[in-house]
């Protein structure tokens, strides 16, 4: 195209059809534009079809054909992931330096689906920005920590108040070609490192704290204790030998249970599930009710809770506290030798703990621990006999759980041992029977919860987890090949996908593939559209079991309630949501577990990289658990953290990186680096507040590598289950040369 002549046509069809816009570059590289005289030419048209309005330069300097549709104006939202305006997401968001609370200017494409097309930021969000003083001699600057991982360049330079390191809240004011312009406005301390992770975290997330004058009123209104006899229409089940199971530091207890063989004729077990009855307290419109949709749900830090409702509900009046009068919600089953749920009703009751136990208290008694159980005096063989019984029903769901083919494999959960705000120690999580005990029964209960409510045509939110991407099952298919594992091609099953983990070699670290086909899932969602919920194999499923800390299970708690008493006539109006108003209140709720969880992570993140700088410096092992075009993450044998040897640490060769293998092999010298080789590297930094680590490779430290060096990278955050793929940095799905630089 160099000895064409240049004509409008030919520019505007070009950029008609690049969706992301042409710099000065690409369209002088296009034209051939490498003379004075052609480069003059090119100016001259492109300023004259700027002048004409049929095109026009973004901030970043590139090009686009001025659209005919109308130039619409509005506010930029978060949804789960995604930047999106008028639901529409954003693409590539990051040219911008979006954030959610901004407004654009913008046009949409005419390509289908139709996508936003931003043409300016008419003003920034004023919510500020959380993030960590960079500074200079030159310059000083913040950069942004959790989702928003942008530079803003302080206006106010140098600050005041404030030091290198420290962590700031700064208003963005504008930008310049670069970077967004800003002034810091406050500083967030602490004395501690969990206390200045959990404040960014806090800040950066926007979680509410305080709580409004209303609530404070409101709750000063609850009652001081449950008094049964002024609840004659209720089951009263304080005989029944109801007990609750929770880890040692909980305070929230949200569930009971009890569990009986029923006699010959009726074949079966009957199964207990006693929720705390929070809808009884939180009418809907009121104050606390508001403030419980406001938060979403409790966020869980270590040795520190923002619950969701205030301490004299979540630990106090609903709290199903041993020996004390409670109000519940019960669902009562029967389980037959399959494993199924053969009947149940849900009903609502007074009930008493006989028992505050734990995890690990059941798992010893189970496991025949001769140390008595904290259980009150009378009641030892009720409760023992109870708990027999339990296990027996857990055996049975346990095989239905195998039969349907839930996903179940192992995770890679840390436990943090924290002393006096600092952490002290890293374990994994074990997971023992007891644990999976109570799990079994919330999940049945749940599914009754869903049953119920379809049978009375009753609206409430489902827990929807749809099957994984075809895209990213193609990614786990050919990571379990590499280790001799088939995956069937193209839609998958759950049964599928668990049978395929089960018979990994035991040569392989099969906690590698696990976290693979974690991120092969999607984000599980609430709607009132049921989907069926892909992890757990189910048709149907709600939340029930958790309505101190989950806004979700207050919402099907008051569902099941109006059922119960349009079926007792007693007229009682709960003014349970519309449909319109469940599909917000889902999004809504989606949107708030995202964001604890994402608080959450990043607590943890930052206190594993602040208790690994003991190794700063020193030479560590690791497994490669992750490998991508730009190089390899390694987990850090006991830390359970990962850092990146960045690609051009592998030496002066070439490296291909072939997602079939799950590898980067060098193109000369044929040296492999991939997934599961056991490597040693030396850790070279280490920022805590960003969640980076910095490994350098140590020269021969891996089975198949040479002599290395190390470069920079980010570790990827945790994920769940239910979760998206959190690790933005993986390969294409082609093979890709990289280039040390």
């Amino acid at each position: 195209m160099s000895s064409d002549p240049i004509v409008a046509r030919d520019v505007l069809n070009f950029l008609h059809d690049a969706s992301e816009g042409a710099s000065w570059h690409e369209l002088t590289d296009l034209f051939g534009a490498s003379e004075p005289r052609r480069i003059t030419q090119i100016r001259k048209l492109l300023r004259g079809l700027e002048r004409n309005g049929e095109i026009q330069k973004d901030h970043a300097g590139r090009y686009f054909v001025v659209t005919q549709a109308a130039t619409l104006t509005g506010q930029v939202e978060q949804r789960g992931r995604q930047l999106v305006i008028q639901g529409l997401p954003i693409e590539n968001p990051q040219r911008w330096s979006l954030r959610a609370g901004d407004r654009v200017e913008w046009v949409k494409t005419g390509s289908t689906p139709e996508q936003p097309r931003i043409l300016d930021v008419v003003a920034h969000s004023e919510q500020p920005l959380v993030g960590q003083l960079i500074t200079t001699a030159r310059q000083a600057y913040v950069q942004g920590v959790g989702d928003f991982k942008g530079r803003v360049t302080l206006t106010d330079w140098p600050p005041s108040d404030c030091d290198h390191g420290d962590m700031v809240l700064v208003v963005v004011s504008g930008r310049d070609r670069k970077f967004l312009l800003g002034h810091i406005v406050g500083l967030i301390d602490a004395e501690n490192v969990l206390e200045l992770a959990i404040n960014t975290a806090v800040a950066n997330a926007g979680l509410p704290q305080q709580w409004p004058e209303t609530v404070t009123t409101a709750t000063g209104k609850l009652p001081s204790k449950v008094q049964p006899s002024r609840f004659p229409h209720r089951r009263d089940l304080r005989e029944l030998p109801l007990v609750t199971i929770d880890g040692e530091t909980a305070k929230d207890f949200d569930d009971a249970v009890f569990a009986e063989k029923l006699p010959a004729r009726r074949r079966g077990w009957r199964l207990v599930v006693a929720i705390a009855d929070v809808a009884h307290y939180v009418k809907t419109g009121s104050a606390l009710d508001q403030e419980a949709a406001h938060r979403g749900t409790s966020v869980y830090f270590p040795k520190q809770v923002i619950p969701m409702l205030p301490e004299a509900l979540s630990n106090e009046l609903c709290s199903l506290k041993p020996h004390t009068p409670r109000l519940c919600l019960v669902c009562d089953m029967v389980i037959n030798q399959k494993g199924e749920v053969r009947d149940f009703e849900f009903y609502e009751g007074v009930m008493y703990s006989h028992a505050r136990l734990t995890y690990n208290e059941v798992q010893k008694y189970n496991d025949g621990d001769p140390a008595p159980l904290p259980i009150e005096p009378g009641s030892e063989q009720a409760v023992q006999a109870s708990l027999a019984a339990l296990n027996e029903v857990y055996t049975l769901l346990r095989g239905a759980r195998e039969k349907r083919g839930a996903l179940d494999f192992p995770t890679r959960e840390a436990a943090l041992s924290v002393d006096h705000g600092q952490v002290v120690a890293i374990s994994q999580v074990q997971r023992i029977t007891a644990h999976q005990l109570i799990e079994e029964a919330m999940i049945a209960a749940n599914v009754c919860s869903a049953r119920f409510l379809e049978q009375h045509d009753a609206l409430s939110l489902y827990r929807v987890h749809e099957p994984p991407e075809a895209g990213k099952v193609e990614e786990l298919r050919q990571a379990l090949m590499g280790v001799g594992v088939t995956l069937p091609k193209g839609s998958v099953e759950p049964k599928q996908m668990q049978h395929a983990l089960q018979n990994l070699p035991d040569s392989a670290n099969g906690w590698i593939y696990a976290q693979l086909a974690l991120r092969s899932l999607q984000q599980a969602i609430y709607t009132p559209n049921n989907q069926g919920h892909f992890g757990l194999a189910l048709e149907r499923y709600m939340h029930f079991t958790s309505p101190i800390r989950r806004y979700p299970d207050l919402l099907v708690h008051r569902a099941i309630k109006q059922v119960l008493a349009d079926q007792a006539g007693t007229n009682k109006k709960l003014r349970p949501p519309t449909g319109d108003e469940l599909h917000w209140l889902g999004e809504q709720c989606s949107d708030y577990e995202r964001r604890a969880e994402s608080a959450a992570w990043m607590v943890e993140g930052w206190l594993k990289c602040e208790y690994l700088k003991r190794e700063l410096g020193n030479t560590v092992s690791g497994i490669v658990a992750g490998v991508t075009e730009f190089g390899l993450f390694v987990e850090i044998d006991g830390y359970y953290v990962q850092g990146l040897v960045h690609i051009s640490g592998l030496g002066t060769d070439y490296f291909h990186f072939y997602p079939k293998k799950m590898a980067l092999v060098g193109e000369k010298s044929g040296r492999q680096f991939a997934l599961g080789d056991r490597i040693e590297v030396v850790v070279a930094d280490i920022e805590p507040a960003q969640g980076k680590i910095d490994l350098q490779l140590v020269s021969g430290g891996s089975q198949r590598g040479g002599k290395h060096r190390g470069g920079k990278g980010k570790a990827p955050s945790k994920d769940r289950a239910a979760g998206k793929r959190s690790d933005k940095h993986r390969g294409p799905p082609k093979k890709r040369r990289s280039r040390r630089k």
